[in-house]
């Protein structure tokens, strides 16, 4: 059974999608730049450390704190229950790989579109841009593994664990496409040409949670689409 929760509509989504999103602007169009001048750094390993320390670690603390205050009574939540992180069944399993294959090869679409129909088009920002490692970068990789935690759970108790089982409370079986909107505004920091090829993973992750009920398909499909990208790239397999 799950825990029932306040429903959240439109406006309170929208505060709760324009903070997060503000921490991103800063970390992307002021602290990034900064720091690179500051420190001389590759742009990637600042986005890193700033994307991790201004917007995804918040995300995942704040998750947890906005998530106690909802126990009024002083009781302490069912955090499990209440994340929707309950043991997977087959079918969430099933559909978690499914949307993995079908995010990755729809964002493949949606960038080669990009590529031939958009002026100007880029599909990665200079701070998101992977190349593979040189002799002696691995240590990149370690640096790297705490910024994909908190990216991966950070987004993934906030977005799908406190906010949209709230919107669904609101709006049913509709609430994913609220839900894919106000994810889609929170990555408007990176760009028109990036958002664009994330559609996929923006609203066909929230379905596929609507349909589970689950908020390891999101943890699953996200956690390997950004790992695997970036660790192909890395250690050569793709360009």
């Amino acid at each position: 059974m799950e825990t029932a929760v306040k429903p959240m509509r439109v406006p309170e989504s929208l505060l709760f999608t324009l903070i997060p999103a503000l921490l991103l602007f800063i970390a992307v169009r002021l602290a990034i730049p900064a720091l690179r001048i500051w420190t001389g750094w590759r742009p990637l390993l600042c986005w890193y450390l700033c994307g991790g320390l201004l917007v995804f670690l918040p995300l995942f603390a704040a998750s947890f704190i906005l998530i106690r205050r909802e126990a009024r009574t002083g009781a302490r939540p069912d955090w499990i229950r209440r994340f929707r992180l309950t043991k997977p069944s087959v079918s969430t399993l099933a559909w978690s790989l499914a949307g993995t294959v079908a995010v990755g090869f729809l964002t493949w679409v949606f960038m080669r579109a990009g590529q031939r129909w958009i002026p100007g088009f880029s599909a990665s920002p200079v701070f998101l841009r992977v190349e593979p490692l040189g002799p002696g970068e691995t240590w990149l990789v370690a640096a790297w593994l705490p910024m994909f935690f908190f990216n991966i759970i950070g987004e993934g108790l906030y977005w799908r664990g406190f906010m949209f089982p709230r919107q669904q409370a609101a709006y049913g079986n509709r609430a994913w496409i609220l839900h894919g909107l106000c994810w889609t505004l929170f990555h408007f920091s990176f760009g028109f040409s990036l958002v664009f090829i994330l559609l996929p993973i923006l609203f066909l992750t929230p379905w596929i949670v609507s349909r589970t009920r689950s908020t390891w398909p999101d943890m699953i499909i996200h956690g390997l689409v950004n790992g695997s990208g970036f660790l192909l790239v890395a250690f050569g397999a793709v360009r």
